[in-house]
């Protein structure tokens, strides 16, 4: 029998320790994880940065889309305005084919040519005046003109549909 051994236990016995390396040549030591650098400086520094970024770029987005909005209304104004400035050029010009190509299906099946010259033979337009800004885009879209009929205004609402990628005239002919 084998008498007892009197101090600490060996460390490797211990609940909490892991055993020492087997000795021998190519033994490394078991790391549990990498050693790891003690200053957090760098690591800061680029939460940091990498915050006022994130901030820099949501800010951006924000302002640029207020800024985009409006813009974005002028140009779907001006858009349609257009169509309506080409249709009573064309009227003007008495080129009622051309006319007649800014009107939707509905109004070309019931709007021929010979309808044209026959409804501006009688009182022809001379001049005509369309401002994209009185434009209204809402439910239905609706531009506003000012047309002369040989020599009196007279105030006209044109509606608004999309045909494909296209807008028509939909509305406000007769």
């Amino acid at each position: 029998m084998m008498p007892p051994q009197a101090g600490p236990p060996p460390l490797w016995e211990r609940a909490d320790e892991v055993p020492p390396p087997p000795r021998g040549p190519g033994v490394a030591a078991p790391f549990a994880a990498p050693p790891r650098d003690r200053d957090l400086r760098g690591l800061w520094w680029g939460l940091g940065i990498g915050g006022l970024v994130l901030v820099l770029c949501c800010v951006g987005g924000v302002v640029g889309i207020t800024l985009l909005l409006p813009y974005a209304d002028s140009i779907g104004k001006g858009q349609v305005a257009a169509v309506v400035e080409d249709y009573l050029t064309a009227v003007r010009d008495q080129d009622y084919a051309t006319a007649r190509r800014q009107l939707c299906a509905e109004q070309q099946r019931t709007h021929s040519v010979g309808w044209f010259s026959d409804h501006f033979g009688a009182t022809p337009v001379t001049d005509f005046k369309v401002n994209a800004d009185d434009v209204t885009i809402s439910d239905t879209i609706t531009v506003p003109a000012q047309v002369r009929e040989r020599t009196t205004w007279v105030d006209h609402e044109y509606t608004m549909e999309q045909a494909g990628t296209r807008y028509v005239i939909c509305g406000g002919i007769d």
